[in-house]
């Protein structure tokens, strides 16, 4: 007897969270594509939830919501009961959680964070307009995929079969919104023990920090947090207090915009783990420096008032002057912007002059367009060419050669999308190498938000920097081509 899934070959048992429901990947031999399949039996009292879920989760139309392919009845036979077998598109990548996993739950950069937060925001937004909720929305919901795309899982489905955090599922989206941007600044998880188990494992994030039955602030955890998303994340979840005289944040689209407000004026500096212990040493040796010039100025006092001028000095006082020298102020080692003489697009592995041989570091890229990327103005951008796959067909990536003029000090690169982030990679060196791998690592950062801001452990010196993408977003508009947008590059040192 034939059955509606004929169709589908399952490959993986992906997890089971009851006995009633199972997850597979697998295969849609037809249309010749990899799909998620989700069963429940149908004589479960979910049912008829999960099929309405379903079924709304298809009416909105945005790539950042992964897609419901079809709802399918399937008939009891061969002593099986009957089921109901939902069908998505599947994805690959890694969810937030595993992310985070791989990194020991160390936090992300702050605009890294927001940027994934917005794209999931944007998404919800949409489908809210359309009355249709999540429910759900937790760290294993959200997918970076290998294009380095946010991707949101589970829309409305989830909360049909595994039950949501609040009865309002406006409510629980807003919260969980504010959650995820928790989790991921702070590498804590505020979400309840029933949805997120945190027990002493190093498998799962630690639990939030509280103070009785409210969560602490998220700055209480990590201090560099700009304050205005500290506020916004207490004016999103319930379990929060927020400070007094504000509002609570109520919906979706008054979270956006809030979000979007203090998007552009957050500029993190990273604060490591130690940095109370610093800080105390930092405290003891002002002190410290205090007391001996205190010293200083009693002996040259007694030096003045007892001893005159022109007899010698005790050894007292010539040891007690040996000060150190001041520390520089935060403003003489504060980076500066440093001017970009030229950019030259960067094409290692691609035959764009059509010579035969590999560009290398004379590729051109679309070069003609290529200033954009540091013009100064956000409404223009310098566009990769189109490609197929996300590692520029085989090429292994694409990037930008700014030429700072002569040999400086840089510190930090801040790269802004016209559209979808990606992976990046900066390299400094004082002549334009041939390969990506060769020129010396400043810093790195993962696919993130549209606009990211790397920070190097120490600074290095060279005229040339490289802003290497190794792997392109696919176009929004067109899921099988794959393209870099590049807004603006801005780079930080001293001269």
């Amino acid at each position: 007897m034939t059955s509606p899934l004929d169709r589908y070959r399952l490959i993986d048992r992906l997890l089971v969270p009851d006995e009633a429901v199972t997850y597979w990947r697998g295969y849609d031999l037809t249309l010749d594509r990899e799909v998620v399949i989700r069963t429940l039996v149908a004589s479960d009292p979910r049912a008829a939830a999960l099929r309405e879920a379903a079924r709304s989760s298809a009416l909105v139309e945005d790539r950042r919501l992964i897609r419901v392919l079809d709802v399918i009845d399937v008939p009891e036979a061969d002593g099986q009961p009957a089921m109901i077998a939902v069908v998505n598109e599947w994805v690959g990548g890694h969810t937030l959680a595993s992310v985070m996993h791989s990194r020991d739950w160390q936090p992300l950069d702050v605009d890294q964070a927001v940027g994934i937060v917005t794209e999931v925001a944007q998404a919800m937004e949409l489908a809210h307009e359309r009355r249709v909720r999540h429910g759900r929305i937790l760290p294993t919901s959200v997918v970076m995929t290998d294009a380095a795309e946010v991707r949101v899982i589970g829309m409305c489905v989830d909360a049909a079969l595994l039950g949501s955090a609040h009865e309002d599922q406006i409510r629980s989206d807003v919260d969980a919104l504010g959650g995820l941007l928790y989790f991921l600044l702070t590498g804590r998880s505020p979400f309840p023990s029933a949805l997120v188990p945190s027990p002493d494992d190093p498998d799962h994030p630690r639990a939030a920090p509280r103070h009785r039955a409210h969560l602490e602030p998220a700055s209480h955890v990590r201090a560099d947090i700009p304050p205005a998303l500290d506020v916004l994340i207490s004016r999103s979840m319930l379990e929060q207090r927020r400070p007094r005289g504000t509002a609570r944040i109520r919906t979706i689209a008054d979270f956006l915009q809030e979000l979007t407000r203090v998007r552009d004026d957050v500029d993190p500096v990273a604060v490591p783990r130690s940095s109370q212990r610093l800080g105390t040493w930092l405290v003891r040796g002002v002190l410290a420096v205090a007391v001996l010039a205190a010293i200083a100025l009693v002996v040259v006092a007694y030096r003045q008032l007892f001893i005159g001028p022109g007899l010698p000095e005790p050894r007292a006082a010539a040891s007690a002057t040996a000060l150190p020298s001041p520390a520089p102020s935060a403003s003489a080692t504060r980076p500066v912007r440093l001017p970009v003489s030229a950019v030259t697009t960067y094409d290692p592995f691609g035959d764009d002059t059509r010579d035969g041989a590999p560009d290398g570091g004379a590729g051109r890229e679309r070069q003609g367009t290529a200033a954009l990327a540091v013009d100064g103005s956000t409404s223009t951008s310098w566009r990769s060419q189109r490609y197929r796959s996300p590692d520029a067909d085989g090429k292994g990536g694409v990037g930008l050669v700014l030429d700072l003029g002569q040999p400086q000090t840089v510190s930090t690169v801040r790269v802004r999308f016209a559209g979808l982030g990606t992976a990046v990679r900066i390299g400094v060196a004082d002549s334009v190498l041939a390969r990506p791998a060769a020129w010396p690592l400043l810093t790195k950062a993962p696919a993130g938000g549209s606009a990211v801001t790397l920070r190097a452990p120490r600074p290095l010196v060279g005229r040339y920097v490289l802003v290497w993408f190794p792997q392109l977003p696919a176009l929004p508009d067109r899921p099988h081509e794959y393209q870099v947008r590049v807004s603006q590059i801005a780079v930080r040192g001293s001269h």
